[in-house]
């Protein structure tokens, strides 16, 4: 084994070592996706409930990027997923034949509309409901919807007895509402006292690492996610790492030689950080890697190695050797975090458990 493996490894194994250390500055509590709680009992809407089983849990996804800052979060996925139930929702009466005793359309219009401009900064989460009119037949309806639609008659037809013997069509469109209204499950679960608390405590714990922890690349986030895998477990939506993998990190560099030749003694170059761990959630956050740095200068060697110190996530000092005793002091310009995208990376880290 080389030595730069052999310090990859050691500092995975530091890492883990360090994690208890590492979360000192408090890590928030795990909201869990659970099974959706309103079991569907019924038969004649099973492929619908399956659906408004993704849906639920969808929404459980959703919840936790919107609480990650306005930047993190994207209505339109929530939009489709739900206009996808709507559209599968009256597929399935349509497929029972149900259009013989109801007239749903224009609901169904309003549903989509309300589910096309869904927004979980103002959500309108429309249930499904039957209840008795004024002329004393049963009608049906969602609530709440964007804009006002007349409630549908629901008529007793030979259709329904066909489809359920010995029932009524308002108990199968009753039916209906059972495999169709708990798709907003999470919704309602995650918006009580506590969980709504618990989402929050965790966006707000993303939305720091975001803004404040050590700009990553693309594979720094998959070893970070690889080494933090017990942390990222399924079907528990979790805060942030408290520490990141630092792997093939490139960095602007200006470098301090006293032994360089007059003129050449401060320069500008680049580094290469190797491997390293960045403990971001400490309340004093540090970090260290081994590094590389590269300087053009006359009668010095062009590369020197050594360590490379992260403090406050912000700033970074190194040490590196050039060779006959010659030794520099740098600090790092992070041009990767100017240019970081929030909503990007908290992506490549949601694919890991969402």
């Amino acid at each position: 084994m080389d030595k730069k493996t052999a310090a990859m490894w050691l500092c995975l194994v530091l890492a883990t070592v360090w994690h208890p250390f590492a979360a000192i500055a408090g890590e928030a509590e795990p909201v869990v996706c659970v099974e959706i709680q309103e079991p569907y009992s019924g038969t004649l809407f099973v492929e619908l409930y399956k659906t408004t089983k993704k849906t639920a849990k969808a929404f459980c996804e959703e919840l936790v990027r919107a609480n990650v800052g306005k930047d993190a979060y994207d209505n339109t996925r929530m939009n489709n997923t739900l206009r996808d139930l709507a559209v599968r929702s009256k597929e399935a009466l349509d497929h029972l034949k149900l259009g013989t005793s109801a007239d749903y359309g224009a609901q169904f219009d309003a549903l989509n509309s309300t589910f096309a401009h869904f927004d979980l900064k103002n959500p309108l989460v429309p249930l499904f409901k039957t209840e008795s009119s004024m002329a004393g037949g049963p009608v049906g309806y969602f609530t709440p919807l964007e804009n006002k639609t007349d409630r549908f008659a629901i008529n007793e037809v030979d259709d329904c007895a066909k489809l359920a013997p010995g029932s009524s069509c308002r108990a199968i469109f009753d039916d209906f509402a059972k495999a169709f209204n708990p798709y907003r499950s999470s919704y309602d679960k995650f918006y009580a006292t506590k969980n709504a608390q618990l989402l929050k405590n965790i966006g707000d714990k993303w939305d720091k690492f975001l803004e404040v922890s050590k700009s990553q690349t693309v594979l720094e986030v998959l070893l970070t996610t690889w080494v933090n895998k017990s942390h990222f477990q399924e079907n528990h939506l979790v805060g942030p790492p408290n520490y990141q993998i630092i792997a093939l990190h490139p960095q602007l560099v200006y470098d301090s030689l006293e032994k360089a030749p007059d003129g050449s003694n401060q320069a500008m170059g680049l580094a290469v950080e190797w491997v390293g761990v960045n403990f971001w959630a400490l309340k004093v956050p540090l970090g260290i890697s081994f590094a590389s740095v590269y300087v053009d200068r006359a009668n010095v060697r062009d590369i020197g190695n050594g360590v490379l110190l992260h403090i406050n996530n912000h700033y970074a000092i190194g040490w590196a050797n050039y060779g006959h005793n010659a030794n520099s002091v740098y600090v790092t310009i992070d041009l990767l975090k100017m240019f970081e995208d929030k909503k990007a990376k908290y992506g490549d880290y949601a694919k890991s458990y969402l």
